[in-house]
């Protein structure tokens, strides 16, 4: 899966998670609680990779048990199989 369709299926996560997603110009990038809803910030330029890293460093300290995850993020957040390999060639 590339880069573009990772990300993508990260923001759908977020979305049955009822995480916001919001891409700043600058700042930190992490995940926090405002007036009790998550959200996730992400520096807008960083690049895509970046962006991966980011998504995958916040949704491994979720608990997911129970939530569908598409194959390729529940590798890449160590859920199963090999989570060496961020993209297919």
């Amino acid at each position: 899966m590339n880069a573009d369709l990772l990300r993508s299926e990260f923001e759908k996560l977020a979305r049955r998670l009822d995480i916001e997603i919001r891409y700043t110009d600058s700042g930190p990038s992490g995940l926090c609680t405002i007036r009790g809803r998550r959200v996730l910030f992400i520096d807008r330029g960083l690049d895509t990779e970046a962006k991966l890293v980011v998504f995958a460093r916040e949704f491994r300290a979720l608990d997911l048990e129970g939530i569908y995850v598409v194959p390729a993020i529940r590798r890449l957040l160590g859920m199963e199989g090999d989570n060496d390999t961020w993209l297919d060639d």
